[in-house]
């Protein structure tokens, strides 16, 4: 609660935005398939063509399609935002017991993009080093992985969004200091969308 002049009382408004659950499901269902195939293959390469690098290669595409699989049993599981927005911070809630705050005043730029068909929005920090810093290990495991391919250490994915365009228009009110950058072109915030 904020308290404004003359004894008025405001609530802090907050905006959530919530992962689609039918879209998480899906994507659930396919890691359930790759973990199988992986499971099958490593059966193949380690008992019946005793091929040891290709089948630990395989395994260790299982695992990680299993941790995925966690990931997303966690979200389906905990009915918590994937993006919040408040009067000082953008709360990010990429795993969903560990949510990343970050004040308004510390976003540069924001950037939309498309990676196979998947739609993001990265957020650009003028100190990136001073959140990298604050970010729990498994995010920061993420986030090198993120910054090794050439994009912003922390992302939104809005493809899997609910309501991704209310999104795309509530950054520019809420960040009006920071610009969208696009492939082309920087766009200032009165230009944006």
């Amino acid at each position: 609660m904020y308290i404004y002049g003359r004894g008025l009382v405001m609530e802090e408004k907050v905006i959530d935005f919530y992962e689609s659950k039918k879209k998480l499901s899906l994507i659930a269902v396919g890691c359930v398939l790759f973990v199988l195939l992986c499971l099958y293959l490593t059966y193949e390469f380690f008992f019946i063509d005793v091929n040891y690098l290709i089948g630990g290669i395989v395994a260790l595409g299982g695992v990680f399609f299993l941790f995925c699989l966690i990931q997303i049993f966690k979200k389906l599981s905990v009915d918590v935002p994937h993006v919040s927005m408040t009067k000082e911070y953008l709360v990010l809630y990429v795993l969903p017991d560990e949510p990343v705050h970050i004040r308004w005043e510390d976003i540069e730029s924001y950037i939309p993009y498309e990676i196979y068909r998947n739609s993001f929005i990265g957020i650009v920090l003028f100190d990136e080093e001073e959140y990298r810093d604050k970010m729990p290990d498994k995010l920061k495991r993420m986030s090198r992985m993120n910054v090794k391919m050439g994009y912003p250490q922390y992302n939104i994915v809005i493809g899997n969004l609910k309501e991704p365009q209310k999104l795309l228009e509530e950054l520019p009110i809420r960040i009006p200091h920071a610009n969208m950058v696009t492939e082309e072109k920087t766009v200032s915030p009165t230009n944006s969308l």
